[in-house]
């Protein structure tokens, strides 16, 4: 396992993970529990352990970050902001936005939930949730809807043989299995007949694995990019951790395509694959198959 790496015990196996940049949310079994993103556990309050009891056992999470907007980015990039914990984000600065939002899926409806891990608020909907550019997307089958605030949903989108999907704000790049095309972007991209594994928004483009690299497509203009050479493609996981793109399936993948820094491989020394994998701040937080561990690793 490579030196950066930092293995922590947790209670269960995780089934869900998500992070708002600050601090990191894994469900399990026995509920939601939190830390910070270097692995720290947080306190849980007693009315969160006395919640427990009927908060249903969550199989899918997705956070929005608290900000402080800077200035305005080219799309497909991260404005200029401030992480703001939270616990401290307050109420959101317009109508609508979801800042400092955590949701959840379980038994056929998407869940509002606060920091300990407890229901607000519900949406009857059956499906997964997905974040991306300060937005949520729940999604299922055919179809995605966006979160528009606490137990409200925007009207469906149709995504007819739906495959793969990446969020980008309100904007939603997808492929479906009836055909070879990109859609949601400013174009339709004709991707071929190739082997896909997950695809992404960071830094500005868009990027899908596939063998032995990475496709990249840019979030402007919808051209494609050269491909970027990269290990063990198609993988199943990418993220985007603070403008770094970390992939992989056993062992971990980090670029920083602003920096213009070369591909760096992190051995995570794993016999089981991962089954999950999320993007924490700087950090990159990977949960080994079957085991109640994770491996947090600094990519940024």
């Amino acid at each position: 396992m490579d030196l950066s790496v930092t293995k922590i015990d947790l209670p269960c196996p995780v089934r869900a993970a998500a992070s708002d940049g600050t601090t990191v949310w894994c469900a399990g079994t026995d509920g939601v529990h939190a830390y910070t993103t270097s692995g720290t556990p947080l306190p849980r309050s007693v009315a969160g352990d006395e919640s427990r009891s009927r908060t249903p056992e969550l199989r899918c999470l997705a956070a929005v970050p608290g900000t402080v907007t800077g200035t305005a980015g080219v799309p497909g990039t991260l404005p200029e902001t401030v992480m703001v914990p939270r616990t401290f984000a307050g109420t959101p600065a317009s109508e609508g936005s979801l800042q400092g939002t955590l949701v959840g899926t379980a038994a056929g409806r998407v869940y509002w939930l606060d920091p300990d891990g407890t229901p607000q608020a519900s949406a009857r909907f059956d499906g997964r949730v997905r974040a991306g550019g300060g937005e949520i997307w729940a999604v299922a089958g055919d179809q995605a809807r966006r979160l528009t605030g606490p137990g409200r949903l925007a009207e469906p989108v149709e995504l007819p043989g739906l495959d793969m999907c990446a969020v980008e704000g309100e904007r939603l790049w997808w492929t479906s299995t009836r055909d070879t095309l990109l859609r949601g972007g400013p174009r339709e991209i004709d991707l071929g007949r190739r082997e896909r594994g997950a695809m992404t928004v960071c830094a500005g483009s868009l990027w899908i694995s596939v063998r032995d690299g990475l496709l990249r497509v840019s979030a402007w203009s919808g051209e494609p990019r050269r491909l970027v050479a990269a290990p063990d493609g198609p993988v199943p996981f990418l993220v985007c951790a603070n403008g770094v793109l970390a992939g992989g399936g056993r062992d971990l993948f980090a670029l920083a395509p602003a920096a213009g820094a070369a591909l760096r491989v992190v051995k995570l020394g794993l016999w089981p694959p991962l089954a999950l994998m999320i993007a924490a701040g700087k950090h990159v937080w990977a949960f080994p198959a079957g085991r109640a561990q994770a491996l947090i690793v600094p990519v940024s």
